[in-house]
């Protein structure tokens, strides 16, 4: 859809990523057909390296400043250098959606 584009290109534009991946998880999350609300992203760019995981996620945040601002609800992001890409590119499993408050919940 027309977000996930934007998504691309503008992470493109900012990182250069040798590997870039945009999926589009809104279908999990209980929203309505082409909602495009939830996405992940797997990015793998030099621009990571020497950098904190939180300061690749800052790199992504700011790239998609606008996006954030307005119809993306929520960002998966896994942020690798090069090297960890080619080293592991296993990517970890997101937990299934809970959907807010739409579904009960167990006490213990």
């Amino acid at each position: 859809g027309p977000l996930a584009r934007a998504i691309r290109a503008k992470l493109d534009a900012a990182l250069q990523p040798t590997h870039l991946q945009v999926l589009d998880e809104s279908p999990r999350h209980g929203g309505p057909p082409g909602a495009e609300t939830h996405f992940a992203v797997v990015v793998v760019s030099g621009h990571f390296s020497g950098l904190s995981p939180l300061q690749r996620h800052r790199l992504v945040h700011a790239a998609l400043r606008t996006e954030l601002a307005g119809p993306l609800h929520a960002l998966a992001i896994v942020a690798r250098t090069p090297q960890q890409w080619e080293s592991d590119p296993h990517i970890p499993p997101r937990p299934p959606c809970l959907g807010g408050s739409k579904h009960e919940r167990h006490r213990d």
